[in-house]
Parts: C-alpha cells; sequence; structure tokens
C-alpha cells in the first residue's frame, strides 16, 4: 500500500519518526529518560497505532435509535450470535 489514510505514507512516517528518536536518544544526556516514538510524532502516533481502549459505551441516543430497527438484538453487541 503506497498511503495509509489520512496521514499517507506511513512507512515513512514511522521510519523517520524512530531514525529521529535514535538520534535525540544518542545525543541526549545519560540521566534523562529515552524518546520514544510517541514522543517524536505526537499527532500521529494514536492514528497509527490507535488505543486499545474498550471501555467506552455508545452513547444513549445512539442505544435507543439501533433498537428500533427491526430485527435488532442486542446480544450482536455482546460478542454473541
Amino acid at each position: 500500500m503506497y498511503a495509509d489514510g489520512m496521514i499517507g505514507n506511513r512507512g515513512i512516517i514511522e521510519t523517520l519518526g524512530n531514525l529521529t528518536a535514535g538520534v535525540y536518544n544518542y545525543m541526549r544526556a545519560a540521566n534523562t529518560t529515552a524518546y520514544k516514538l510517541k514522543d517524536i510524532i505526537k499527532q500521529g502516533y494514536d492514528y497509527l497505532y490507535p488505543p486499545q481502549d474498550n471501555t467506552e459505551n455508545p452513547s444513549e441516543s445512539l442505544l435507543a435509535y439501533m433498537t428500533q430497527a427491526k430485527g435488532f438484538s442486542i446480544d450482536r453487541f455482546k460478542g454473541k450470535k
């Protein structure tokens, strides 16, 4: 794939971010924390590696709208079929 989503060129962004983090880590003082890819590409990191937070629940209005559909079953959204 040549481009990935809104950011585009995911491989280039990851490579340049890792290279920049490596250079910064080489030049940093010994008693400071190491740079990570997340520190270098702050805005794009969440897009490239989405957080795995499963605690979000759908809003009540969305749930009310979905329950009006013909044949709706809440069990489909709980991992059951």
